[in-house]
Protein backbone atom coordinates (compact mmCIF):
# COMPACT_ATOMS: atom_id res chain seq x y z
CA UNK A 1 0.00 0.00 0.00
CA UNK A 2 1.12 3.20 -0.76
CA UNK A 3 0.58 7.05 -1.08
CA UNK A 4 0.95 6.78 -5.14
CA UNK A 5 -1.38 4.29 -5.08
CA UNK A 6 -3.92 6.70 -3.30
CA UNK A 7 -2.54 9.58 -5.81
CA UNK A 8 -3.24 7.23 -8.46
CA UNK A 9 -6.72 6.62 -7.64
CA UNK A 10 -7.43 10.75 -7.05
CA UNK A 11 -6.26 11.17 -10.51
CA UNK A 12 -8.41 8.84 -12.08
CA UNK A 13 -11.52 8.63 -9.66
CA UNK A 14 -11.80 12.01 -10.78
CA UNK A 15 -12.14 11.61 -14.51
CA UNK A 16 -13.43 8.04 -14.85
CA UNK A 17 -16.52 7.45 -14.95
CA UNK A 18 -16.52 3.83 -15.05
CA UNK A 19 -14.18 3.77 -11.84
CA UNK A 20 -16.68 5.50 -10.24
CA UNK A 21 -19.68 3.83 -10.90
CA UNK A 22 -18.35 0.49 -10.06
CA UNK A 23 -17.48 1.46 -7.15
CA UNK A 24 -20.74 3.04 -6.40
CA UNK A 25 -22.75 -0.28 -7.62
CA UNK A 26 -20.55 -2.41 -5.26
CA UNK A 27 -22.80 -4.26 -2.58
CA UNK A 28 -19.95 -4.07 0.03
CA UNK A 29 -17.06 -2.65 1.00
CA UNK A 30 -14.93 -5.47 0.02
CA UNK A 31 -16.56 -5.89 -3.30
CA UNK A 32 -15.43 -1.78 -3.44
CA UNK A 33 -11.99 -2.97 -2.28
CA UNK A 34 -11.80 -5.92 -4.85
CA UNK A 35 -12.47 -3.21 -7.32
CA UNK A 36 -9.44 -1.67 -6.31
CA UNK A 37 -7.37 -4.33 -5.64
CA UNK A 38 -8.00 -5.21 -9.53
CA UNK A 39 -7.01 -1.90 -10.71
CA UNK A 40 -3.71 -1.67 -8.04
CA UNK A 41 -5.24 1.21 -6.07
CA UNK A 42 -4.60 -0.52 -2.87
CA UNK A 43 -4.11 2.43 -0.13
CA UNK A 44 -5.13 2.98 3.37
CA UNK A 45 -7.54 5.35 4.76
CA UNK A 46 -4.51 7.23 6.26
CA UNK A 47 -2.87 7.39 3.25
CA UNK A 48 -5.54 8.43 1.20
CA UNK A 49 -5.73 11.73 3.31
CA UNK A 50 -2.24 12.03 2.99
CA UNK A 51 -2.27 12.09 -0.88
CA UNK A 52 -5.58 14.25 -0.70
CA UNK A 53 -3.47 16.87 1.08
CA UNK A 54 -0.52 16.75 -1.19
CA UNK A 55 -2.38 17.04 -4.32
CA UNK A 56 -4.78 20.03 -2.63
CA UNK A 57 -1.75 21.41 -2.23
CA UNK A 58 -0.75 21.25 -5.87
CA UNK A 59 -3.92 22.59 -6.76
CA UNK A 60 -3.03 26.01 -8.68
CA UNK A 61 -6.83 27.09 -9.53
CA UNK A 62 -9.88 27.29 -6.99
CA UNK A 63 -11.60 25.11 -9.76
CA UNK A 64 -9.36 22.22 -9.20
CA UNK A 65 -8.98 22.68 -5.04
CA UNK A 66 -13.15 22.56 -5.60
CA UNK A 67 -13.36 19.32 -7.71
CA UNK A 68 -10.79 17.64 -5.44
CA UNK A 69 -12.58 18.46 -2.32
CA UNK A 70 -15.91 17.55 -4.14
CA UNK A 71 -14.00 13.56 -4.74
CA UNK A 72 -12.77 13.78 -1.00
CA UNK A 73 -16.22 13.75 -0.03
CA UNK A 74 -17.66 11.39 -2.47
CA UNK A 75 -15.36 8.87 -1.67
CA UNK A 76 -15.35 9.45 2.66
CA UNK A 77 -19.37 8.66 1.86
CA UNK A 78 -19.32 6.01 0.00
CA UNK A 79 -16.36 4.29 1.91
CA UNK A 80 -18.45 5.03 5.42
CA UNK A 81 -21.42 3.48 3.51
CA UNK A 82 -23.26 0.61 5.41
CA UNK A 83 -22.42 -3.07 3.55
CA UNK A 84 -26.26 -3.38 2.64
CA UNK A 85 -27.79 -1.71 0.21
CA UNK A 86 -30.97 -1.31 2.27
CA UNK A 87 -31.44 1.75 4.91
CA UNK A 88 -32.73 0.99 7.86
CA UNK A 89 -35.50 3.65 9.97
Amino acid sequence: MTIQNALNFIRQGQHDDNLRNRLVKADTSQARQGILDRNDLIFTPEEFEEAYSLSLFKCQHQEDADALMAFRMWWIMLHRSPDSGVMTP
